[in-house]
């Protein structure tokens, strides 16, 4: 008896042991799938049923499950739960529910008043829940993958989906929706019997893109319809059918592949031939070649038709390139070879075509001068070329190049000393009657660049003044005329673009340089400069002194500048030419400006403003607008505005232009384009048929 009472009193101690440990720890393994951790636990043996209440946390294998109460019945593998429930599934998906019953291995599910935020973010809300195995049936449900955060209008999500019912496949992936209704800001505007598209956990999928609208003065109304086909992980193909009511059907194609050996892009289209004129196409192509020698790059630009592209809206490009690239940098040499082809649309009744084939380059690079202390390159370059007037040119050149630059310590000059020599080949082969040319040039140049900076810096600024001579020794040669002068190349040795080209003649680069930093506010610098030559021969009628070049460039910060240039005449000190390039970005608002001047007195008048403008108007939306005005005619060329608003959900793009550019069979024209992108299905449109005219901002 004694010994039983042991037994008994051993067996009570461990219960009771037992039942602190789980009152300590509130911890409770259901047969090693999950585990139940609450405030309290009441155990029913009789039943084979728990319940637990105050801050349930069920933790399983897959899944994962927060609420104020929960009933287990552990015969059944049921679970009824209730009171602010949280539930994460094994696809990183959480549901918020207020009842639910569902089985232990999650097989089972269903729940009153549901929400859903899917991994994307994306959130779902519906009535009731059913899930069975891997299909989750919701009903009466809203979808819509928009951040509260991010609304532009308080409760009105940029779009969403209203469905009577919507089917979850979580093994396919892919949401099906019965009867659903498709909400702009709340306001219904399409119904479609039937719509599914993929879960978040998709990268891409095949089916239909959004739509793109359109209306256009010479092509009518368009719609635009992409299909994406998904081929494979690194293959898809997006076909494109474009239906216009005043104007050809036309059909796009995108081919994109990419591997180890490298990638491919492919865009064709082609028309119905509607219009009995014959069927317009055209083929553009991109590839990329991996391998270990260097950059390897071929491309295709063609169509049947010069104005096929641009009347379509398809690309403005008025040359098209066809050719092969490569390209290798090994330490301080670089090898490029190429070759292309150039098709000029704009040419009308004379030969379009001009080739270049091929170009070599061989550089050599930083080669240390160790008994002068500069550094020292060679460059050569082979050229084939055949032009439009049909004649041909070669040219093969070689040019050493040596560098130094060094300041002198005692007086803080600075000198950037550089010798030229080149050696050019060149031969000119004449189809037209003219006679036919072949030279050897010799083109060598010495020349420095002194400086002299003088600072000034106090607490509120630092001034540096800086005076330019640059003299510059050079033989004269009868291939180069007198080179104009501008900012880009005032202190160049060589004003000259030419291969088979040099600046001919002793000359005098000389300016001076004003840089102000105000700390905190704004940078100015003011550059003013001339050049002088010296004539052959008396007869020579080209101006030894130059007219007077005055840059001017104005840091306000970060996001705003002003740049200026102007050629001033050197004897009456008029304006030749201007040039204004500004931008300014001030809170919600972003302006640029490009202006061109050239006088009448001194050449064909020409002027010439472009703008383009960005205004803020709240969160993800903003006004949009470029144009281009010459002001010699006073008439446009071409202007566009628009409405903008996206975000990581919603992209509606409404477009106007207007463009008077004139080409055989295209007329002036406006239109209107409307791009709707319900993302994250995307869209193979750039955002509608718009166009730049000014400068982007």
């Amino acid at each position: 008896m004694y010994a039983l009472l042991k037994t008994k009193n051993f067996y009570f101690v461990i219960y009771i042991f037992l039942s602190i440990l789980i009152l300590i720890n509130n911890n409770l393994q259901a047969d090693q799938e999950f585990r139940i951790i609450s405030d309290e636990f009441n155990f029913d043996k009789e039943d084979d049923t728990i319940n637990a209440e105050g801050n349930v946390l069920i933790i399983g294998e897959k899944i994962s499950t927060k609420a104020d109460e929960i009933t287990y019945i552990k015969n059944e593998g049921i679970i009824e739960a209730a009171g602010d429930i949280v539930l994460n599934d094994e696809f990183g998906n959480n549901y918020f529910l207020d009842e639910m019953i569902m089985k232990d291995d999650f097989s089972f599910l269903s729940a009153e008043k549901v929400k859903i935020r899917l991994k994307d973010q994306s959130r779902m809300v519906g009535n009731k829940l059913i899930k069975k195995d891997e299909l989750n049936i919701m009903s009466n449900i809203e979808y819509t993958p928009c951040l509260k955060e991010n609304y532009l209008i308080k409760n009105c999500p940029g779009w969403k989906l209203k469905a009577n019912k919507a089917y979850h496949n979580l093994e396919t992936k892919t949401v099906h929706y019965d009867h659903a209704r498709l909400h702009i800001f709340n306001i219904p505007i399409l119904y479609l019997p039937y719509f599914a598209h993929p879960d978040p956990s998709v990268n891409k999928r095949t089916g239909f893109l959004m739509p793109t609208i359109q209306t256009d003065g010479q092509l009518g109304d368009t719609i635009s319809l992409p299909f994406f086909y998904n081929i494979s992980g690194n293959r898809d193909i997006t076909i494109t059918p474009n239906i216009q009511s005043n104007a050809n059907n036309f059909y796009e194609v995108d081919y994109r592949h990419i591997n180890h050996i490298g990638s491919l892009e492919i865009n064709a289209s082609i028309d119905d031939n509607n219009d009995k004129l014959g069927t317009r196409n055209h083929l553009f192509a991109d590839a990329v070649i991996n391998n270990e020698y260097g950059d390897l790059k071929t491309y295709v630009q063609t169509s049947n038709n010069d104005t096929y592209m641009r009347k379509m809206k398809l690309n403005d490009a008025t040359v098209y390139k066809s050719g092969i690239h490569f390209e290798r940098s090994v330490e301080n040499t670089n090898f490029l070879i190429e070759a292309n082809a150039y098709k000029h649309l704009t040419s009308q009744n004379s030969e379009q075509w001009e080739y270049l084939y091929p170009q070599i380059n061989y550089d050599i690079n930083n080669i240390a001068d160790k008994d002068y202390g500069g550094n020292v390159s060679l460059r050569n370059t082979f050229r084939n070329w055949k032009h439009l007037d049909n004649s041909y040119s070669y040219e093969a050149s070689s040019q050493l190049n040596w560098t130094k630059n060094e300041i002198h310590q005692k007086t803080g000059f600075i000198f950037n000393n550089e010798f030229n020599f080149r050696v050019v080949s060149s031969s000119t082969d004449n189809k037209l009657g003219a006679e036919d040319d072949s030279t050897i040039s010799f083109f060598p140049q010495i020349g420095t660049k002194i400086s002299f900076p003088l600072m000034r810096v106090n607490n509120v600024s630092s001034q540096t003044l800086t005076p330019i001579v640059m003299p510059i020794l050079a033989p004269y040669n009868n291939s180069t005329n007198a080179q104009t002068i501008s900012n880009s190349n005032i202190f160049s040795l060589n004003r000259a673009t030419g291969l088979n080209q040099w600046e001919s003649g002793p000359r005098l680069n000389y300016g001076m340089e004003w840089f102000l930093d105000l700390k905190d506010s704004i940078d100015i610098k003011l550059t003013i400069a001339q050049s002088a030559k010296i004539n052959k021969r008396k007869e020579d009628s080209s101006e030894e002194v130059s007219d007077y070049m005055v840059s001017s460039r104005i840091i306000f910060d970060s996001n705003k500048y002003i740049d200026n240039t102007m050629i001033l005449d050197r004897q009456n000190k008029d304006i030749k030419g201007s040039s204004i390039n500004t931008f300014f970005e001030y809170d919600k608002f972003r302006f640029a400006i490009d202006y061109d001047y050239i006088s009448e007195k001194y050449d064909s008048g020409s002027e010439q403003i472009r703008i383009g403008g960005n205004i803020l108007l709240e969160k993800d939306f903003s006004l949009n607008f470029t144009g281009t005005r010459n002001l010699n005619t006073n008439n446009n060329i071409g202007y566009q505005y628009g409405l903008l608003y996206e975000n990581e959900c919603l992209g509606v793009d409404l477009n106007y232009y207007r463009d008077l550019t004139k080409d055989r069979d295209i007329s002036e024209s406006d239109g209107l384009s409307l791009t709707l992108v319900l993302k994250p299905f995307g869209s193979t449109k750039s955002y509608g048929k718009k166009k730049l005219f000014g400068p982007e901002t």
